[in-house]
């Protein structure tokens, strides 16, 4: 085929063996397989292949690929994670940035899943200003019944979740309240409190946004948050500290409330 008067690409080659190329090209692939022996011998390397992962794999190799593990959901998490970087090494962030306004890193961020997203930090933000303020009653449920509550608030979610551990960020945790989310929905808030009296909030809620996102930040007034979305659920970190801290107690939050399917 010096001429190559057919231009097959490896995808396509792979489609054609593993019988998942469209019917449009199939003949072409045919045709230059019949023609190239160097093509030809690829194909057969190809079956070979598929046919000893299916001899290691049984009818595994023939599973759809876990939620977790698929490719828009890997990118997800990828830019999640670069926000997560230490601060110092991501001080490019402040080039935009006015009060209410968004950072985000991910190509998701678009017409519902902005809107999805600005809503869940209004809801978070707004039971942030409302409860962290409260010096009786901060919360529905104290830290001493810690089990209680995480039974309580992950069956009223239907959803298992757990209180991140931030005592490396210098905050215990006081303890955590139910709150009301979109359409009567339940949510779930964890309060939390450092030495000097400051307190962050994580906000847990149902949310079938159907999509994930990268983490976002949004303030309003003196208090900031972080929102990110998965598929079922909305998290967000709220507190009147400063992006660095917030950001730090944001990546204990994430690694510990990250599902795995």
């Amino acid at each position: 085929m010096n001429g190559k008067p057919y231009e097959i690409d490896e995808s396509e080659l792979h489609a054609w063996v593993d019988g998942q190329l469209a019917e449009a090209r199939r003949a072409a692939v045919e045709a230059a397989v019949a023609a190239d022996d160097g093509l030809a011998a690829r194909a057969g390397a190809y079956r070979a292949q598929n046919e000893e992962i299916r001899a290691l794999f049984g009818d595994a190799a023939h599973e759809p690929v876990p939620r977790h593990l698929q490719p828009h959901r890997v990118a997800a998490r990828w830019n999640r994670r670069r926000w997560l970087v230490p601060f110092a090494a991501s001080a490019a962030w402040l080039a935009i940035g006015l009060a209410g306004g968004w950072f985000a890193h991910d190509r998701l961020g678009e017409g519902a899943v902005v809107e999805a997203s600005r809503h869940v930090a209004s809801q978070a933000l707004s039971a942030h200003r409302v409860y962290a303020v409260e010096v009786l009653h901060p919360v529905e449920v104290f830290a001493d019944q810690e089990a209680h509550l995480v039974k309580w608030l992950s069956k009223r979610l239907g959803h298992q979740i757990r209180t991140p551990d931030l005592t490396p960020q210098g905050f215990r945790l006081v303890g955590g309240r139910l709150l009301p989310a979109e359409g009567g929905a339940p949510a779930a808030q964890f309060m939390y409190e450092n030495a000097a009296g400051r307190r962050v909030t994580v906000y847990v809620s149902l949310y079938r946004s159907g999509q994930e996102t990268a983490f976002r930040y949004q303030t309003v007034e003196d208090v900031g948050a972080f929102i990110w979305l998965e598929p079922d659920m909305a998290y967000a970190v709220a507190g009147d500290i400063s992006r660095e801290p917030l950001l730090a107690v944001s990546r204990i939050v994430y690694d510990t409330l990250e599902p795995v399917e």
